[in-house]
């Protein structure tokens, strides 16, 4: 025997590894309003999982390309280069694009950040990212401007691995070393919706019939009071809601809980889906949450808004990363998401952008085609000029030649 064991005069537990975690990093929250928080605990409220789902798939779902800008600023896709595939297609054996991008961005938003172990090849060169479990890696200060990261998993250690090895995607930080963990700050707002979802399912599994006292004259001995606390039991629950109750002996039932209607748990719970939506930064409407007041007008300024200010921070501190700790940082290599599908108009609208920019010589017809995700064709990439918009110069030059015929 162990130990603790020996202490305790019991054999100790072996704790799994999710359990270790949760008692040295953080990851595990706390407790509030009588309910655990905890990243895996909190996605279960529709809420937490609609916010982190829709930040997400913002960020998984848009095309994401590596671009070479050349020597005349104009750029083009760099897809001779084996990165190009890593983030484009298949980031490790097991996962795609989207389903990389869609965990990382899952982790980052939960917990803070995301960690992905880089695989290299002979030529040094990454050849595949390995996504690592939050809960199963830590980051120790080894000096002032030195990092190491260790990681596990079910199956051990698997190493420990320099700032050079590992690719993070950072949430908000406060230390430059770690981010904030969205989980513990927002535990009060979680935790209340928590409670609040239990305690109105609670109400229904016991046929919405509040607790209250059961009265009956004369007193009870020990065996008629276990014997009608398990007749009362019995009664009780959705199954045998609307059953009448045969009272004897001039039984009373006196209630001594409030209604659902007075507990206001539709308030509560409408209050708690804005709360979170406010600490994620994603509109309402955008978890299928809105109020009588929005129209189909004011919910496509809505889903507008949400690219502008839920997803840029987000796709701006994607590609960063990836420009600076996948790519060659300063050099002429860049990632870019195609939001494109996210930002489009009607097919109205576009046909009437698409021929004002043209005719103005604002944009040339294949910059147009380009927009619209199509190749460019041939004479096509000059901007076309109106006939009442020329300029002076160009003016002096048509009369000379007039005058000269």
């Amino acid at each position: 025997m162990s130990f603790f064991g020996k202490l305790f005069g019991r054999k100790a537990a072996a704790l799994t590894y999710d359990q270790v975690a949760d008692l040295i990093d953080g990851t595990g929250g706390s407790r509030f309003a009588g309910a655990t928080v905890t990243a895996k605990t909190a996605l279960q409220v529709s809420t937490v999982l609609a916010c982190v789902k829709v930040i997400a798939d913002g960020c998984a779902t848009p095309k994401l390309h590596v671009y070479r800008e050349d020597s005349a600023g104009r750029r083009q896709k760099a897809a001779n280069i084996p990165e190009y595939r890593l983030l484009a297609r298949r980031p490790n054996e097991w996962q795609t694009s989207l389903e990389w991008r869609r965990q990382m961005t899952i982790h980052a938003a939960l917990t803070g950040t995301g960690l992905s172990i880089k695989v290299r090849g002979d030529n040094r060169r990454v050849r595949e990212l390995i996504p690592v479990q939050p809960g199963s890696w830590t980051v120790t200060r080894t000096s002032r401007y030195e990092l190491l990261y260790r990681c596990w998993d079910e199956f051990g250690l698997i190493g420990e691995f320099s700032p050079d090895d590992v690719f993070l995607l950072n949430g908000i930080q406060w230390d430059w070393t770690q981010s904030l963990n969205a989980i513990a700050l927002a535990r009060s707002a979680i935790g209340l919706a928590m409670v609040t979802e239990q305690s109105q399912a609670a109400m229904h599994e016991n046929g919405l019939r509040p607790s209250g006292t059961y009265s009956v004259e004369g007193s009870l001995n020990d065996e008629q009071h276990g014997r009608l606390t398990k007749w009362i039991k019995a009664q009780a629950g959705a199954r045998n809601a609307g059953t009448p109750m045969v009272l004897d002996r001039a039984a009373k039932w006196m209630s001594t809980a409030i209604s659902g209607v007075d507990a206001q748990h539709v308030e509560t719970r409408r209050l708690q889906i804005e709360e979170i939506c406010r600490i994620y930064g994603v509109f309402p409407i955008m978890v299928g949450h809105s109020d009588k007041s929005a129209t189909f007008a004011s919910s496509e300024a809505f889903f507008a808004a949400h690219v502008k200010h839920t997803l840029a921070p987000w796709h701006e501190a994607w590609t960063q990363r990836i420009d600076e700790m996948l790519l060659d940082g300063s050099g002429p290599l860049f990632a870019e998401f195609d939001t494109r599908y996210m930002t489009e108009g009607s097919m109205v609208a576009r046909s009437q952008w698409a021929r004002t920019m043209a005719e103005m010589g604002i944009y040339t017809r294949n910059e147009i085609r380009d927009e619209e995700g199509k190749d460019p064709l041939p004479g096509l990439d000059e901007p076309l000029t109106p006939m009442n918009m020329t300029s002076g110069q160009q003016k002096g030059k048509t009369d000379e030649t007039a005058a000269d015929a």
